[in-house]
Parts: C-alpha cells; sequence; structure tokens
C-alpha cells in the first residue's frame, strides 16, 4: 500500500479518527500497533512476521544489556542479528554472485546458486533504527524501554516503515511515551497542506518524469546508443535529478504529514539539496537521517578507532579513509549492486576532495557557481545510481559528450524548464507559504482550501488514468 494512492488515504482517514475517539492512551497505543503491521502485511504478511520478530529480540537484547556484566556481547549479539537480515535478504546473493564471477575471473568454474530471496520492503531503515536503538541503550545514552508495545512501534509505526525517515528513537519513544494533545486546526491545516504537497511532488512531478527518464536509460542501454542525440541524454540527466528528489522528499511530507495527525514529529529530511555550494553541504540537506545515522554510528567511531590504530600521526589520511569507508557503505546501503557502489565511492572522492582543497566559497556569486558545478557533480553520481550496470552509465555519459544531434536541444529543454519550475515552487511552498510552521497566512485559507480540493480531485483522476501503472517510491526499494 504505497503512501501515495486512494488506498492510502482511504486508510489512513479512518485510522486518524479511530485514532482520536479513543481516550486511553494505551488503547491508542494499540490501534496504532494493529494498523502498522496490518499495513505492513498488504506487502506480505511474512514481512510484518519478520519485523516483529526483529523487534522483540532487540526489545529483549535491550532489556538484557541493562543489567548485565557483559553488555558489549549483548550489543554485538544485536548487530549480528540485524545485519543478519539485512544481509541474507539484501545482500547474500549479490556476494554469491560477485564471488562466482571473480573465481571466474581466475579460471574456476564455478556456478553458484543464489537463494533469491523477496526483499522486505523498508528493511534498511527499520534494521538501522534498530541498531540505533540497542547502540543507545549500550552507550547508557538511553534507558531500555520497558514496554514491548512501545519498541515494536518505534520500529513498526507506518508511515515511516517504507522509507524513513530515519527516527531518533530516544525522540521517537519520548512521544510515545506522552498523551498528545490533539492537533488543532492550525497543526491539522498544516499536516494536510504538507501531505497535498507531498503527493503534488510525487504523483505529478516524480511519476510524469518516469516514463521520460526511462527513455534516456533505455537508449543508453542499448549496444547503438551513438544514434541517439545528445539532448536526450541531457534531458535524462536534468530530468532524474528532479525526479529522484520529487519522489523522496514527497514521501517524507507524505509520512511526516501522517504522524502529524497522530501527534507525532517525524524528523525533516531535506533542506533544498540542490542549493548546497559543496558536496559536503550537499550532505548534510540531502537524506539528512541517513546522513546521521552513518556519521554517528560509523564515521565517528571508526575515525577514532583508526587514529587510536596510528597513534594519531596521520589524521588528513585517516579521515579521507574514514570518509571513502562511509561513503561506500552508504553507496553498499542503497543497494546490492556495484553501481551503487561506485555511486557511493564517487561522493566519497568529492568529499575527500573537498576536504583536501579546503574550498569553502564566501562571496554571493562564487557561492551560486559552486552551487551549479556541486548539482552537476551530484548528478554524474545519478547516472550511476540509475544506470543498472557500469556499461549503461558510460553509454550515457559518452553519449552526453557527444554534440551530434545538438539541434534538437529545443525538443528536449521544455521538459527540463517545467519540471525544474514545479519542483521550485513546491519547495517555495514548503519553506514561504501557507504550510510555514509559524502558521498560515491571513486570506489564504479559503484560497488554500480550494486549491487541495482541486489539486487532490486531480490527483485522483491522473491516478485512475494511469490504472495500475503506480510507480512505487524509488527509496522503497531499499
Amino acid at each position: 500500500m504505497p503512501l501515495h494512492t486512494p488506498a492510502y488515504l482511504a486508510f489512513l482517514a479512518p485510522t486518524v479518527l479511530a485514532y482520536w475517539i479513543l481516550r486511553s492512551h494505551r488503547w491508542r497505543k494499540w490501534l496504532l500497533f494493529a494498523s502498522s503491521y496490518a499495513f505492513y502485511s498488504v506487502f506480505d504478511l511474512r514481512f510484518a512476521g519478520l519485523l516483529l520478530g526483529l523487534a522483540t529480540v532487540d526489545y529483549l537484547l535491550a532489556r538484557e544489556m541493562a543489567g548485565s556484566h557483559r553488555p558489549r556481547w549483548l550489543m554485538w549479539a544485536s548487530v549480528g542479528v540485524n545485519l543478519g537480515v539485512l544481509a541474507v535478504f539484501k545482500y547474500m546473493d549479490f556476494f554469491i554472485g560477485s564471488a562466482g564471477t571473480f573465481l571466474g575471473l581466475l579460471g574456476f568454474d564455478f556456478r553458484p546458486t543464489t537463494l533469491g530471496l523477496v526483499l522486505p520492503v523498508g528493511v534498511s531503515f527499520y534494521t538501522f533504527q534498530a541498531l540505533a536503538y540497542t547502540a543507545e541503550v549500550y552507550r547508557g545514552k538511553l534507558r531500555a524501554s520497558t514496554s514491548w508495545l512501545d519498541v515494536v512501534l518505534y520500529l513498526g509505526f507506518f508511515p515511516k516503515l517504507i522509507a524513513g525517515p530515519i527516527a531518533k528513537p530516544a525522540s521517537f519513544l519520548d512521544q510515545l511515551q506522552k498523551a498528545a494533545d490533539r492537533p488543532g486546526r492550525e497543526e491539522t491545516g498544516r499536516a494536510l497542506g504538507l501531505l497535498l504537497l507531498g503527493l503534488f511532488k510525487k504523483v505529478v512531478v516524480a511519476d510524469s518524469l518516469g516514463a521520460l527518464c526511462d527513455v534516456a536509460f533505455r537508449a543508453a542501454a542499448r549496444e547503438s546508443s551513438a544514434q541517439f542525440p545528445a539532448p536526450l541524454y541531457w534531458q535524462g540527466f536534468y530530468l532524474y535529478a528532479i525526479q529522484i528528489y520529487a519522489d523522496f522528499s514527497g514521501y517524507t511530507d507524505i509520512a511526516r504529514a501522517s504522524a502529524a495527525l497522530f501527534g507525532f514529529d517525524l524528523p525533516e529530511n531535506f533542506a533544498r539539496p540542490y542549493g548546497a555550494a559543496t558536496p559536503a553541504e550537499f550532505w548534510n540537506r540531502w537524506h539528512m537521517t541517513l546522513t546521521q545515522w552513518f556519521r554517528e554510528y560509523l564515521f565517528f567511531p571508526l575515525g577514532r578507532w583508526l587514529l587510536t590504530l596510528t597513534g594519531r600521526r596521520f589524521p588528513r589520511v585517516v579521515q579521507a579513509a574514514t570518509t571513502m569507508a562511509t561513503m561506500t557503505l552508504i553507496g553498499l546501503w542503497h543497494g546490492a549492486t556495484w553501481t551503487f557502489v561506485l555511486w557511493g565511492a564517487w561522493h566519497g572522492f568529492l568529499l575527500v576532495a573537498e576536504r583536501l582543497s579546503g574550498w569553502q566559497p564566501k562571496k554571493r556569486i562564487s557561492q551560486l557557481l559552486s552551487a551549479v558545478v556541486t548539482f552537476h557533480l551530484v548528478g554524474i553520481g545519478w547516472v550511476l545510481f540509475r544506470a543498472g550496470s557500469l556499461a549503461v552509465a558510460a553509454r550515457f555519459l559518452d553519449g552526453m559528450l557527444d554534440l551530434t544531434g545538438v539541434r534538437w536541444v529545443g525538443e528536449f529543454l521544455p521538459a527540463v524548464l517545467l519540471s525544474g519550475a514545479l519542483i521550485s515552487v513546491a519547495d517555495w511552498l514548503r519553506r514561504e507559504g501557507p504550510l510555514r510552521p509559524t502558521g498560515p497566512r491571513q486570506g489564504w485559507s479559503q484560497v488554500f482550501a480550494v486549491a487541495a480540493i482541486v489539486v487532490l480531485g486531480s490527483l485522483a483522476i491522473l491516478q485512475m488514468l494511469r490504472g495500475d501503472d503506480v510507480r512505487p517510491f524509488i527509496y522503497g526499494r531499499f
């Protein structure tokens, strides 16, 4: 049940209504538990069983950790269980296939049998949140929850289940323990406005661009890709950057709005990332909760360990190595293919180059020019991200450099300009319009209500016209 479908809205509305009808906070949590695991069961009943079992194991390990003389072993058990689940379902076939390819290059006739397991939706997100919970208990920064219900809800709360954002355990569990006040008219209006904006980004912008992006990458997948004009690839280059941003930030808006209707505050995940002047600033604005997770639980611990190992004699080398390792693993987290690994390594290279050069634009014009360069460097990474294979990515980038067919630029430019304008307007509304956290502006309420009805009606019609062709969230498969 993707969050951008009429079925989800039909599921969300009565759940919110029933939630606030209940007077007991405990019964409200049981309603969220039932609705969350029912929501996940729609994808596959086995997924819900896996999530429930994993949450129960982490709950028990954290409880034991609190009074144990050997909490480290319990922490390693949590790491083993969670990463083991992730490895078996997401990476085992990749490792087996890569090993077979490597042995084949060495001359061995090795034909491995892959497992072919179905990848549970959102497994990368909830395993990382589970690790964050047990890690915070192990560090003594969080008291182990005595409520099994709170822990299974922390991992399974349905708005953030498919693709985050990755909520910090202390913040979310604290909200679970307190009975939230029913949102007033202003808070409800902001939540519905954010929900509408997320639907607009996903259904109108991202899904409409999907077919155009597919054309460019299908062209690059052909051996005779040189026959296609360069503007086709440039269009795909820009449109995919817009599509993935509209898709993922749209999902986050829907998730945060849904949670707000229940009185929960989920963290921001995007802050206009394409306005970043440097690669480091981009990662401080893009998928911020994932960046914070890797920084907290991998980058800093690994850096401290390497500094201790080297006697703090090579701090710049340690930082570069830690950055490359972290970003490569971020790439692998996104998907079990070498293109994702190379995508992460590409961003690691950009971050190391930025650090070594000391480039920090100060003046307005230099920041603007640097943002343009950064966007295109990020865009090269998106080609790797989307291509599916290194050969397709190479042909795509080679096609962009071919000057033949430039006369066709007028055929491809309007789609780029229109989609860029649409996502810019959406970002402006998110920051400046009636969705501001300070409350709606005077005079906007009636206009916004009419606009909401028109846009929601248009989205419903658009969805019906597409029929069964519902594009899933890009990050839902990670």
